[in-house]
């Protein structure tokens, strides 16, 4: 409740919104306790990197997360094996996105179209969070999530989901098809590519149109460019932390585009904590 009161207003009080605010975090600690707490953490690191480094953010992208809490708390590389150190290291970055994705797939999932029976690959998938929620709408076959040893290991100790199997490695390395044992029908990027510089998104869009099935598609779902801190929320500042790196669809689009002609994009808009997206690449041939 300390931490909480940081970041929710009006939570304490005898008024019918501090026990509204109370309700509904007693019942977000009941679903998801150590995603809850990592976000509240996570709200702090980022209150204070804007406090100490805020200019820097968009002036000097590399210095900002050179010093910041918030970056070094995404520690890719020593979710690499499966240690008792790599797996204490990578919990609280992979319950923090957890909690991100459970709370943002109610608005992306109806943006998005699965067939039922269909293959699905998922790069960078985190615990599987996404994939359980897709997989409750719409049924595929097979839904594989990619991601490092680490994270997977955390993800399959969520539980066992029919049709749902966790793949340790690396994206940037391989054939995707050999990884996940099938030619996807379906290969989801969620709020994935904008880890990456424009290059290295280029070569992960690359792999995954090699790796497609004939008719496939690609779905890219992102938070749209920052445009200022507009959702009125203490998420606006974790969201003011990555600002410099959101992307808007057209940039995706201009770049699939020009991997393959031949694709159909379409794009749907929502807004969950800021502006999001969702691209669909469809391939006609």
């Amino acid at each position: 409740m300390g931490e909480a009161r940081h970041f929710l207003p009006d939570l304490v009080g005898n008024d019918p919104k501090a026990a509204a605010r109370r309700d509904f975090l007693a019942t977000e600690m009941a679903q998801d306790h150590e995603g809850i707490l990592a976000r509240l953490s996570f709200l702090r690191s980022a209150c204070r990197d804007v406090a100490l480094f805020g200019d820097l953010i968009f002036a000097d992208p590399d210095a900002f997360m050179a010093q910041s809490e918030t970056f070094s708390l995404f520690n890719y590389h020593l979710a690499r094996d499966l240690s008792e150190g790599a797996i204490e290291a990578t919990r609280p970055w992979v319950a923090y996105v957890s909690n991100l994705t459970r709370t943002e797939a109610p608005f992306l999932v109806p943006l998005i179209t699965v067939a039922e029976g269909a293959q699905v690959l998922e790069p960078g998938g985190n615990s599987g969070v996404f994939a359980r929620a897709l997989i409750d709408t719409f049924h595929p076959l097979q839904y594989v999530v990619m991601d490092l040893p680490a994270v997977c290991a955390l993800g399959r100790d969520r539980g066992a989901v029919p049709g749902l199997s966790f793949v340790a490695a690396d994206m940037r390395k391989g054939d995707w098809r050999t990884a996940a044992g099938f030619a996807p029908d379906v290969i989801l990027f969620k709020s994935v590519l904008h880890d990456w510089p424009e290059a290295e998104a280029g070569n992960l869009l690359t792999e995954a149109l090699r790796a497609l099935a004939p008719g496939g598609q690609i779905v890219i779902a992102e938070r749209t460019a920052f445009r200022g801190m507009t959702g009125g929320t203490s998420m606006d500042y974790a969201n003011l932390v990555f600002a410099a790196f959101y992307r808007d669809p057209d940039l995706y689009q201009a770049m699939l585009q020009r991997l393959a002609p031949d694709l159909a994009v379409t794009v749907s808009r929502t807004v969950i904590d800021t502006e999001w997206f969702v691209l669909t690449a469809r391939r006609t041939s």
